[in-house]
């Protein structure tokens, strides 16, 4: 067997490090086992919780005669049909996860240890997550402030927040999430009178930036008279990242709270959630007391998060379920809420999740919205009338042939931020509209490396703008000059900067030292010395998980000119909503449509879990 998974490493069907985990945790006698932890293995690092003992029959594609020991070895393998008696066998490595063993078997899902204790936690806090009533009376003046009489879904989300301890909020860019996120804390504060601990936070700095911003503009317009002075202490100033709320470690991901010390707060809020794994939600969920409320704000069909899981997608399933006639009754009392559906079956989870449908960001006819809904759903003839038609501005798409259309596409590209550092010259790059301009004009990859990945497209962009004379080249030991925006790629707490956060460079007249300006989720400016910078990226072209969380006026998507398996249709999705006026696609067609039709699929048994233990 070790011979057998070996080879597999050599046509990369595993990786080295899944054979040593195997090799660590079992014998090279345990065949069969060291089969199924190397191939565990594996599915972790692809983003999954566990492995279905279905996935153990290899379905691969090998021609090379020379092969034909791979291809005996394989048909050994899928011909065993009782993977979950052999498994459960090895009594000192394998159990259902009564005895402390590194692998857990149960429901034919095999999972590490760690994966399954996760994985149990959220599901313990979320089967506890019951309706608790709230006297409709207080609820119905601050919803008639708060929200247009027909805006019921708003209202429903209000209602959620305030009647459980976790709720979940869902909806595309522009579905009004972050204004919805101010009406909660309004609610909250009128509702419980006591000093309330409110906390607001993102997975990325750009978003908390934004969520900043949106809260303090809500609440300056908000009066004394209905909100006083003493009340208006409980107003979060700025939201953070989730990160800094945690005072997470930088290399090790530590916190210094648990299950023990735990934060102390009532109300909190995260924005962005699709990005949160199981490793940060089972975090979270152990260190809130059961006092705080919890709420989830997210889009379901965005990337997941880079670690293991799709955990925001797993819950938002249960939306397909009908409400409980408890909560639906008390939720008719204020709001006359109706279903169209009267059939559908009642489930509880059904009760704290709320679909947010209407847009308020794009017109219904726009194009970047109907471009959106059809990605969303993989219905490629509707994607193709919208290009082929040719009458929406506000989206536009370039099939990618030949080398003549990619310097086309890079020409545009220089001429775009022509624009921008046209701009520099004319005002003070001390000015925070300097970033605004920036965010006027994003390139959004989806890979790094190659012709069509961000390193190349960003060092292209920066020779051809030097060439052209539009930039000036400063410290030559560096590449550095006037305008040069980069994005950081890692954490850094003790600079309080964060991945995703994105600097403008200036020369700072007083030392003239080339600087790097950002602009905090405190509504702060942090100026930082080049070469006292964290791990950092030129910010021309980012890739679309980089883009996660921001907001750009007009977004142009790049994707390569061969099928990548990070190809896919949240990817897609993800990139084209980051634009709020227009969307420009460079991309060979046959790619663009294949990614389309190929979804990320993570495996978790959260689902079954749920609806199992009721």
């Amino acid at each position: 067997m070790y011979l057998f998974l070996k080879k597999l490493c050599k046509i990369k069907i595993i990786r080295l490090i899944d054979l040593y985990l195997a090799s660590i945790l079992t014998n090279k006698k345990k065949n069969l086992l060291m089969f199924a932890i190397a191939l565990l293995s594996n599915y972790i690092g692809k983003g999954n919780i566990c492995l279905p003992l279905s996935q153990l029959n290899l379905n691969l594609n090998i021609k090379n005669k020379k092969n034909n020991y791979l291809l005996k070895k394989i048909k050994e393998i899928n011909k065993i049909k009782n993977w979950e008696k052999i498994l459960s066998s090895y009594k000192d490595i394998v159990s259902n996860g009564e005895k402390n063993t590194p692998i857990v078997l149960i429901d034919n899902y095999l999972y590490l240890h760690k994966m399954w204790n996760e994985e149990n936690i959220i599901v313990k806090n979320f089967l506890n997550n019951i309706f608790f009533s709230i006297e409709p009376k207080k609820i119905k003046k601050i919803l008639q402030f708060l929200c247009n009489k027909k805006d019921f879904i708003q209202q429903k989300a209000i209602c959620s927040s305030l009647t459980h301890r976790i709720s979940i909020i869902t909806g595309s860019p522009g579905t009004g999430k972050t204004s919805l996120i101010s009406k909660i804390i309004f609610a909250f504060i009128k509702i419980f009178n006591t000093n309330l601990k409110i906390k607001i936070v993102a997975t990325t700095g750009k978003a908390a930036v934004r969520l900043t911003q949106s809260i303090n503009h809500f609440f300056h317009n908000i009066s004394n008279k209905i909100i006083n002075k003493k009340k208006r202490e409980n107003i979060p100033k700025k939201a953070t990242t989730i990160h800094h709320l945690l005072k997470m470690e930088i290399y090790t991901k530590e916190i210094k709270f648990d299950c023990l010390n735990q934060l102390n707060i009532d109300l909190l809020i995260i924005d962005e959630s699709s990005m949160i794994d199981f490793n940060l939600m089972s975090t979270i969920l152990n260190i809130l007391p059961s006092k705080t409320r919890l709420v989830l704000l997210g889009d379901e069909y965005q990337l997941p998060s880079i670690e293991y899981g799709n955990l925001f997608k797993d819950l938002c399933y249960f939306k397909k379920f009908c409400f409980t006639k408890k909560y639906f009754l008390w939720l008719n009392s204020i709001i006359k809420y109706q279903y169209k559906k009267k059939n559908m079956k009642k489930f509880f989870f059904r009760n704290f999740i709320t679909i947010l449908k209407y847009n308020y960001r794009y017109a219904i006819n726009s194009g970047i919205n109907k471009l959106a809904l059809n990605v969303k759903h993989g219905n490629q003839k509707k994607i193709e009338k919208i290009f082929l038609l040719k009458k929406y501005n506000d989206v536009k798409y370039f099939n990618m042939l030949n080398i003549n259309e990619y310097k086309l596409m890079i020409s545009s590209f220089v001429k775009e931020y022509k624009k921008y550092f046209i701009y520099l010259q004319k005002h003070k790059i001390n000015n925070e509209s300097i970033l605004y301009k920036f965010n006027n004009y994003q390139i959004i990859c989806a890979i790094k490396y190659g012709l069509f990945g961000t390193k190349i497209i960003n060092s292209i962009i920066e020779k051809e703008l030097l060439s052209n004379k539009i930039i000036n080249i400063i410290s030559q030991n560096y590449n550095w000059y006037i305008g040069k925006p980069i994005i950081i790629t890692k954490n850094d707490n003790y600079l309080n900067l964060f991945n995703g956060d994105i600097g403008i460079t200036f020369l700072d007249k007083k030392d003239q030292k080339l600087k790097v300006k950002f602009f905090l989720f405190d509504g702060k400016q942090k100026t930082i010395c080049i070469e006292n910078l964290p791990s950092y990226e030129t910010a021309y072209a980012i890739t679309a998980h980089k883009s996660q969380g921001s907001e750009f006026q007009n977004v142009a998507l790049v994707l390569p000119n061969k099928f990548y398996s990070i190809l896919t249709r949240e990817l897609i999705y993800t990139a084209i909503t980051r634009a709020k006026k227009k969307v420009i696609i460079y991309s060979n067609k046959t790619i663009f449509y294949k990614a389309i039709k190929f979804k990320i699929q993570r495996f978790s048994n959260i689902r079954n879990k749920i609806i199992n233990h009721i």
